[in-house]
């Protein structure tokens, strides 16, 4: 009711449609691979898999399970080995939510400066081991640019 003109009318509003909320991002592989460096430039990596990628492939937990890893070269470039090895350098520590990290040190392939987690395909499994197809920053031939100029991998224009 209108208390100035004392009227019932209704007065109308236009409404416009809600969209949807957004789509959830796909689902990722289970395992994350990210890079950081220190103010000292000593370059870091952290593996992470998430509690049922090691029930799957480790047959349980990983905390304080020792492994070996190993960069691929030439036609495995872009790809990590990660093996179980109870001589192994590399241990995995327990995570949140059942996850276990492994941390390495950064190799040669890998770019100078720090990169977010993202996600690896597994390319092959058997019992105690994973080959891992890297993130795209992890293959110096398949990002072009700066990086591929610093490994020889592309010819510097001259200046």
């Amino acid at each position: 009711m209108n208390s100035k003109t004392g009227s019932t009318q209704e007065i109308e509003m236009p409404f416009t449609d809600i969209a949807p909320p957004p789509a959830p991002p796909p689902p990722g592989t289970g395992i994350t691979f990210s890079l950081t460096v220190s103010t000292r430039g000593i370059r870091k990596v952290r593996i992470t898999l998430r509690e049922e990628i090691q029930n799957r492939y480790f047959g349980g937990p990983i905390d304080g399970m020792k492994f070996t890893a190993q960069a691929g070269r030439g036609s495995d470039e872009g790809r990590l080995r990660l093996a179980v090895n109870p001589e192994g350098t590399l241990t995995a520590k327990g995570g949140i939510k059942g996850s276990a990290s492994i941390h390495m040190a950064g190799w040669d392939l890998l770019p100078k400066d720090k990169r977010p987690a993202a996600s690896c395909k597994i390319l092959e499994s058997a019992d105690g081991f994973l080959i891992l197809e890297l993130p795209p920053f992890c293959k110096p031939s398949g990002v072009g640019g700066k990086m591929a100029e610093e490994f020889a991998l592309k010819k510097t224009t001259a200046k």
